[in-house]
């Protein structure tokens, strides 16, 4: 990632040296193949419209090429003249956003946003629908004073397949016996899709509603197991504390040190795990080891590193809201992640992202590979027993 601020597009646009370094670890040019898909020709583009005023270059082909990002800021990395490529991107986005030239896909995710405060065509009052498995649901139901909220996230909360993260961190939680609660119908959307496509105001009210919350509640830990959710707690949302004290943790992190104070016993398991680090959780957020740990502190376990990991690892494909506007190349960028993990002979291939999961799992069914896709909150209570 970058050490340098991000200034403006104009001004990190002309120190581009267009080396190329960014292109060789770009997921999208090593699908489409093309110099206007790579990060350095979408950067020239951009300089000519917006730096140099060309508006005629701002076509439908370019802000297609631009939404064709997954932020997974393997290029902000890789870049020699170090400019923060990601916020970069976000920048672009806000830009033709406010130009009335944002993609179709964009449009009915703000739709969805605006209505529902989540993603989707669900009611947000419906966000604890998935907590009726849950031996004691009115457990979750927003409560003042609790030492732990967990912010479950829009997918979680409203997709079945990725209820199964909600449900194994809340039992996690439960056989730790913590004393923890949620928003309920209370949590609005974490901002990050807003963000991701160019409509960064509406996202600081998303940020500020969810923060006030707290803020009410009087809790000062809040646990997320959505990378992206965790991301804007802990980057963007800080804007709104004026001060208040709130720790932020992924929930790998807070489930670590669980185990660490013996709070949890893994059991033993008999197989050979590889780990996908999700980009806003590791390259993007800096947490690589806490996931690792987990894994290798299950007894039994052989933990076999992927080729690509930590700040190199490949892209799953379904960041940056790629899926809203190409999801044909979204599934594209996962089959060049699949192939690593044949490579690896895992039994089971675990990430930290109910997103990663979704994605590989979709992958895995289409390609007939034997290897289990697991969230790193469901091998735990597997191993929990």
């Amino acid at each position: 990632m970058s050490n340098q601020p991000y200034k403006t597009l104009e001004q990190e646009a002309l120190i581009c040296a267009r080396c190329g370094y960014c292109r060789n670890v770009c997921p999208v040019y090593k699908v489409v193949g093309w110099e206007s898909a790579s990060p350095r020709g979408k950067l020239s583009l951009a300089r000519q419209i917006f730096a140099l005023n060309d508006q005629e270059k701002l076509t439908d082909e370019f802000i297609h090429r631009m939404s064709q990002c997954t932020l997974c800021a393997a290029c902000s990395q890789a870049c020699s003249t170090d400019i923060d490529l990601r916020c970069l991107y976000m920048d672009l986005r806000e830009r033709v956003a406010d130009m009335g030239k944002a993609p179709k896909g964009y449009k009915a995710l703000w739709a969805n946003l605006e209505a529902n405060r989540n993603i989707t065509t669900f009611n947000n009052k419906d966000r604890l629908d998935w907590a009726q498995d849950v031996d004691d649901p009115e457990q979750l139901e927003a409560r003042e004073g609790a030492e732990v909220c967990y912010f479950v996230g829009c997918v979680s909360s409203f997709f079945p397949q990725a209820s199964e993260v909600a449900l194994s961190v809340s039992e996690i939680l439960t056989k730790a016996k913590i004393d923890f609660t949620t928003l309920g119908g209370d949590e609005w959307c974490c901002g990050f899709p807003l963000l991701a496509s160019g409509r960064a105001d509406e996202a600081r009210t998303f940020m500020q509603h969810n923060v006030e919350r707290i803020k009410a509640l009087g809790i000062h830990t809040v646990i997320a197991s959505c990378p992206s959710c965790h991301h804007v707690w802990k980057h963007s949302a800080a804007e709104f504390l004026d001060g208040y004290k709130l720790e932020i943790h992924h929930t790998s992190e807070y489930i670590a040190r669980l185990i660490k104070e013996s709070r949890l016993s893994l059991g033993e398991m008999q197989a050979r795990i590889t780990y996908h680090d999700p980009c806003d959780l590791g390259r993007n957020g800096g947490v690589f080891q806490p996931p690792r740990d987990i894994i290798q502190a299950i007894p039994g376990v052989e933990f076999i590193e992927l080729a690509h990991n930590r700040m190199q690892s490949l892209c799953c494909g379904g960041g940056g809201n790629l899926q809203t506007v190409d999801a044909d190349l979204a599934s594209a960028i996962t089959a060049m992640r699949l192939e690593e993990i044949r490579e690896t002979g895992a039994d089971i291939v675990v990430s930290a992202c109910q997103q990663c999961e979704q994605m590989l799992k979709a992958a895995i069914r289409k390609t007939g590979l034997s290897v289990r896709v697991m969230d790193l909150s469901q091998l735990i209570l597997e191993a929990l027993g």
